[in-house]
C-alpha cells in the first residue's frame, strides 16, 4: 500500500518534507499547498512530478490523499487539522499542536470522530542524544532522577523571522516555538504527572516584540521529581542547548549544537568527571514520519507520538502564561 501526501505549507521547515516523504516506506507526496509563489518556484523545477496548489482546500476532496503532513503557522494549524480529519485524511502536524488547549480539545474530538490519526511531530524525542538519555534513565544505573535543569537559550534574530513569529496572538514567540520543545522532551523523560507550573515569561532583550523571548519555569511532579526550564532569545551571548539531569545516584547531561555553535553529546558522571556516552545519529524527521506513516498502514489506533500529548504539552505551556499573569504557582488538574 502506498500513502499519498499532501504537504502544507514550505516555510522555515516545510519544503524539507519532499526529501522527507520520500525516504519513508510507501509514502508519495503527490501535492504540496502553498499559496505564495516565490515559496515554490523553485520546487517546482525541482520536482516536475509533484502538483503545487494555493491552498489546502483544493486537497480535500481528494481521495488519493492518506495523509497531510502541516507544516502551517502556529494560528492555522487548528482550522486546517480539522478540515483535514474531517475530509478524511490523517494529520502530521509540526509542533506545537495548536495555540491552546481548547482548540486541540476540537482537533481531538475531530480526529476521533472521523477515525484518524492527529499526531503532533514532537521531533527532538527522535534526537540521538536525547534517545539515550531516555535509555540512561530508564535503566536505572544511576537510580532515579529526583531533578533536571532544561535549558535554551540562543540568538532570537527576529530580522530573520517570519512576522507572525513575533507575533504572541498568532502563536510567535520563543514560548511556542522553544519552550513547547523543552516541556515535550521533560514530561518524555520524567513522566507525564506533572502537578504544578510557576515562573515567569518577559521581554528581557527584545521589549518591542509583540512576544516573549525569555522565560523561567518551575515544574513539580506528583512523583516527588521537579525541573527547571530556562529559555531566552538573545541579543548577544552564548548558545546553551540541553539539560542536566541529577539522580540518587550520580548524574548526567545531554547537549546538541544549534546554529554551528556548541557539541552534540551524553555524558555521565564517574569519578568526579565527565565520561562521553556514544549513541547513534538519527535523522530525527525521517525516522518520525516513517514511524507515523507505519501507523496508518497498519491501521494503528494511536500515534507514535500519543494524540493526547500535543495537548499535554500546551496544557503545561498554557500554565507557564497563567503562573506569569497572577504571579502564582498553577496546580494541573
Amino acid at each position: 500500500m502506498t500513502l499519498g501526501v499532501a504537504i502544507l505549507g514550505t516555510g522555515r521547515i516545510g519544503g524539507n518534507y519532499i526529501n522527507v516523504v520520500r525516504a519513508a516506506d510507501d509514502a508519495v507526496v503527490l501535492v504540496v499547498a502553498e499559496p505564495r509563489e516565490e515559496q515554490v518556484a523553485d520546487l517546482k523545477t525541482e520536482h516536475p512530478d509533484i502538483e503545487f496548489v494555493a491552498g489546502y482546500q483544493d486537497i480535500l476532496d481528494r481521495d488519493d490523499i492518506d495523509i497531510v503532513v502541516g507544516t502551517l503557522p502556529h494560528w492555522l494549524h487548528h482550522q486546517a487539522a480539522i478540515d483535514c480529519v474531517n475530509a478524511g485524511k490523517h494529520v502530521y502536524l509540526e509542533k506545537p499542536m495548536a495555540l491552546n488547549v481548547r482548540e486541540c480539545d476540537e482537533m481531538l474530538a475531530a480526529a476521533k470522530a472521523n477515525g484518524k490519526l492527529l499526531m503532533t511531530a514532537h521531533t527532538q524525542r527522535y534526537y540521538g542524544e536525547n534517545v539515550k538519555m531516555k535509555e540512561i534513565i530508564d535503566s536505572g544505573d544511576l537510580g532515579e532522577v529526583v531533578m533536571a535543569n532544561a535549558m535554551w537559550v540562543k540568538p532570537l534574530e527576529p530580522q530573520k523571522r517570519p512576522p507572525w513569529m513575533l507575533v504572541g496572538a498568532q502563536g510567535g514567540g520563543m514560548g511556542q516555538m522553544d519552550g513547547t520543545h523543552l516541556i515535550d522532551r521533560l514530561i518524555w523523560l520524567l513522566g507525564d504527572d506533572i502537578y504544578s507550573v510557576s515562573g515567569i515569561t518577559s521581554n528581557y532583550t527584545h521589549p518591542d516584540l509583540d512576544a516573549d523571548d525569555s522565560g523561567m519555569h518551575f515544574l513539580r511532579w506528583k512523583s516527588g521529581k521537579t525541573a527547571t526550564i530556562t529559555r531566552m532569545g538573545f541579543v548577544h551571548g552564548i548558545t546553551e542547548y540541553g539539560a542536566d539531569y541529577f539522580f540518587t545516584k550520580g548524574q548526567a547531561k545531554h547537549r546538541r549544537a544549534y546554529g554551528r555553535k556548541g557539541v552534540t553529546g551524553v555524558w555521565v558522571e564517574k569519578d568526579n568527571e565527565w565520561e562521553s556516552v556514544p549513541f547513534d545519529e538519527i535523522d530525527s524527521l525521517k525516522v518520525q514520519f516513517n514511524d507515523f506513516a507505519l501507523a496508518v498502514a497498519r491501521g494503528d489506533s494511536d500515534s507514535p507520538i500519543p494524540m493526547e500529548h500535543g495537548r499535554n504539552v500546551l496544557r503545561v505551556f498554557e500554565a507557564t502564561e497563567e503562573s506569569h499573569r497572577t504571579g502564582r504557582e498553577v496546580i494541573l488538574d
